[in-house]
């Protein structure tokens, strides 16, 4: 299960959010901008912070991070195309939006996250019974 998934600028605005879990996720998305994001440190794509993992992807050209956090101990094997998924689906919908940085704007991407979500864990649900 998704903790949290968050798009933001590299400025830190955050553009839109969703939130699978009732903890407060701040502290980790925040350590991992402190001590990977703003160092430059982006040679890994994953990034631990006590018992949530968080995969993030840089969308250099419109200067985005989009950022996953599950369970570390869950093993989400859909979790890399989701990301690739879901930074194509937003720059997409709103890439006129992302050109002229109207960033300061409510972003409505709530039910295509959640289409997409539905979409990529059925196929990997399937997947995973397909015998070998």
């Amino acid at each position: 299960m998704l903790e949290l998934f968050v798009i933001f600028s590299k400025g830190g605005i955050v553009l839109w959010w969703f939130q699978g879990a009732s903890q407060l996720l701040t502290v980790p998305v925040n350590a991992l901008v402190k001590d990977v994001i703003l160092q430059e440190k982006t040679g890994s794509s994953l990034f631990k912070h006590d018992k949530l993992a968080l995969k993030y992807r840089l969308d250099n050209e419109f200067e985005l991070v989009f950022v996953v956090a599950y369970q570390a101990d869950l093993a989400l094997s859909y979790v890399d195309k989701l990301l690739t998924d879901i930074q194509r689906e937003f720059r997409d919908k709103y890439k006129s939006d992302l050109q002229a940085n109207n960033i300061y704007r409510s972003f409505n991407f709530t039910d295509d996250f959640q289409q997409t979500l539905k979409a990529i864990e059925q196929e990997d649900r399937m997947r995973a019974s397909k015998p070998r």
